[in-house]
């Protein structure tokens, strides 16, 4: 098939870029142009990408466990579990080996279905859904608004509505238990740590954390966004590992985000953080102030901190950011894909305040009407049109 012989060279390459979130912006505009040289392209290119989000593969977090489940799906059914281990495969490898068992799956479905049944998927606001992975590396999915014991053990956790909630523990043996919290394209969580610090997880993110606190600090590690609500431990104090930067916090609130090809940026609501990188940059930050970290320095800027903060609640607020700054957030929350038409569309400056859980089309119908831009929407892909 002429689709799958294109799949096995170049445009292999740089589709599974794209979905790690590695790929150039000269590399996204060859993508590009394969894309819009034939709707079968695209077609194929937006089933590829729902099964690599199906198959479990939120970009850098589980390339190593994908093919196990897409071969589950390709050969067995497409039940899905709610516990399930998973085998580890070699990264890279696995990720070309995917892409391509996909591919063969995705010929035969347009086989077997009219073209025009592979655009009736509408782009959907995101939910309340993630993954937790325990100890043992066993998969737990998350689905909304179900209370429920998780397991029992030295620590008892629960999933109350949309939190997960674990109980304290005096059990102060040194050898502790890690778990993780994964949130996908369209997805958001919350967890109660064993402390009772209060973590919102955004889109894309991971929180690693351990399932109760011992020794001097109260350590976790965040990938993505998360806004924290720190319990105040004066002799404990909680420490947040965010690529090559730690922040510092005895009882407070901040964001925190960190997502790949963006720069970090913790932003300070209540108390005092103090921000550290690796280059002995450092920084502490009173209320309404924000670090930007660079490798070069750690720049402290005045903000007001409901536009980095409102995810959390349930709008998305700019002000006088660019399309692409925007629309890059809001293809993670309602999972879709975005190109433009003229790449100097992404510059355009906006100011606006978008409910996340509105439809995406009176989304797209705010942000248009500056009059400069339009949308066009095929499944989820999505194209930004001068007018």
């Amino acid at each position: 098939m002429e689709h799958l012989e294109e799949l096995k060279t170049e445009i292999q390459h740089l589709i599974i870029r794209y979905l790690e979130g590695s790929i150039s912006d000269k590399e996204l505009s060859v993508l590009q142009e394969w894309l819009e040289a034939s709707e079968q392209h695209f077609m194929l290119f937006d089933q590829l990408r729902r099964d690599w989000m199906k198959a479990g593969c939120f970009d850098r977090y589980a390339t190593d466990r994908a093919w196990t489940k897409v071969e589950k799906r390709l050969k067995i059914s497409t039940m899905v579990r709610r516990r399930r281990m998973w085998r580890r495969v070699a990264g890279w490898a696995a990720a070309v080996v995917l892409l391509v068992g996909i591919a063969y799956f995705a010929a035969d479905f347009y086989r077997e279905q009219k073209p025009s049944l592979a655009m009736h998927e509408n782009i959907e606001p995101g939910s309340k859904k993630a993954i937790l992975v325990l100890g043992s590396n066993e998969q737990v999915w998350l689905e909304e608004n179900t209370d429920e014991a998780l397991f029992e053990g030295d620590v008892a956790v629960k999933k109350e509505g949309n939190t997960l909630v674990y109980e304290d523990t005096l059990i102060s043996d040194e050898v502790v238990e890690y778990n993780r919290l994964i949130t996908p394209r369209g997805g958001e969580y919350s967890v109660i740590l064993a402390d009772g610090t209060k973590v919102w997880l955004n889109a894309e993110s991971e929180l690693k954390y351990p399932v109760r606190f011992t020794g001097n600090e109260r350590q976790v590690y965040l990938k993505g966004e998360a806004y924290f609500s720190v319990t105040k431990r004066e002799e404990q104090p909680f420490v947040v590992y965010s690529d090559k930067t730690k922040v510092t916090v005895l009882g407070t609130e901040f964001n925190i985000r960190n997502y790949a090809e963006e720069e970090m940026a913790t932003t300070l609501v209540k108390g005092v953080v103090q921000v550290t990188h690796e280059n002995g940059g450092e920084c502490r930050l009173v209320p309404g102030q924000q670090a930007i970290v660079r490798e070069e320095g750690i720049e402290v800027k005045k903000v007001e901190p409901v536009y980095y903060t409102a995810w959390k609640d349930g709008y998305f607020i700019y002000h006088e950011k660019s399309l692409d700054v925007i629309l890059k957030e809001l293809s993670r929350w309602y999972d879709f894909t975005y190109f433009y038409q003229n790449g100097d569309l992404g510059n355009l400056i906006l100011t606006a305040k978008l409910r996340k859980f509105d439809r995406v089309d009176q989304i797209f119908e705010i942000l248009s009407g500056t009059g400069h831009f339009e949308f066009a929407t095929k499944g989820k892909t999505v194209t930004v049109l001068a007018k």
